[in-house]
């Protein structure tokens, strides 16, 4: 499985620690930004170059941001899209995505037929969770979106119907898939032999709140994050256990301010990449167990009505 760091500006981990970007050459990993959030620096990074103004030789996926848009109520110009896609600088290894229209699968259509008729690179279309239609598009690459409002256990619409969602997909078609925000170090195993890429900007949340993702569950700062509720905290003896190559010592993750938040991030991060390295123990969770338990139970008693209702 191929992984895609989602950024935010002003915050570009590799700049931090180079062995980040040393192992996600390595591994051929990418990045992932979007256009919607980075609108406001569009002409310095074509004027830069898109490679040159995120200091990264990898590939880079540019996302349209429609998503976080819709959210917003606010539409994005399709020929603004256009023009950035062109003048921006676009190697062959790189990904761009296709400007869905949120509730409106003719509309999203129509701007990806336009995008690939207009930008010499093939454009990724995208249909959204839980609507699912390949018929529009036949190429070998689609991207799934939607999801992660609904990564949560226990409640309609939860990860577990995404699971089902995703699993049901894999079983009716050879076409490959990226998962959107998907890609957390537990999902990364759950999803890893349904999705063929997947990207993640949840380290960035986690760290802000104190979370640390270790291959034994999220864990709280104790001094970043106080809760009246249980909470498994980070310790030292699993940070000796985990700890990336770049972090020395406990404290740096308890650090108030930005410099702790930065250390709590770039571990994050580094758990992301690093992951698949610790799949046995991820495996034993019970968050991973209950979902892949329930996604094989899904596509054993999958009959053709069942798939038929997720077509249409």
């Amino acid at each position: 499985m191929k992984l895609y760091l989602g950024i935010v500006n002003g915050f570009f981990p590799w700049m931090y620690e180079d062995l980040i970007n040393q192992f996600m050459l390595k591994r051929k990993y990418g990045i992932l930004f979007s256009f919607w959030q980075f609108k406001k620096w569009s002409k310095k990074i074509k004027d830069q170059g898109l490679h040159d103004y995120f200091s990264y030789d990898g590939p880079i996926m540019i996302d349209s941001g429609a998503y976080s848009a819709h959210q917003t109520g606010i539409d994005i110009p399709l020929n603004k899209y256009i023009t950035f896609l062109k003048d921006v600088g676009v190697n062959d290894g790189d990904t761009i995505i296709n400007l869905d229209v949120i509730g409106k699968r003719k509309k999203s259509w129509q701007n990806w037929s336009t995008l690939d008729k207009k930008i010499d690179h093939p454009v990724l279309p995208v249909v959204h969770f839980p609507n699912i239609n390949l018929t529009d598009y036949s190429g070998p690459y689609i991207g799934l979106g939607g999801m992660v409002p609904s990564l949560k256990i226990n409640e309609k619409g939860s990860v577990y119907d995404v699971a089902a969602w995703i699993a049901k997909f894999r079983s009716l078609t050879t076409q490959n898939f990226h998962g959107f925000g998907l890609g957390s170090p537990f999902h990364q195993v759950i999803f890893k032999d349904y999705l063929q890429t997947i990207d993640w900007i949840g380290w960035r949340k986690n760290a802000a709140i104190g979370d640390c993702y270790t291959p034994e569950g999220s864990r709280s700062i104790p001094r970043v994050r106080r809760s009246t509720q249980t909470r498994k905290w980070l310790t030292p003896k699993i940070f000796e256990t985990y700890k990336p190559p770049f972090l020395h010592c406990f404290r740096s993750l308890q650090i108030p301010g930005a410099e702790g938040w930065t250390n709590r991030a770039l571990w994050n991060v580094w758990m992301f990449l690093t992951a698949q390295n610790h799949d046995f123990i991820l495996k034993q969770s019970s968050y991973v167990k209950t979902i892949r338990n329930r996604m094989n139970q899904t596509l054993s008693q999958a009959d053709s009505r069942t798939l038929d209702y997720y077509f249409n």
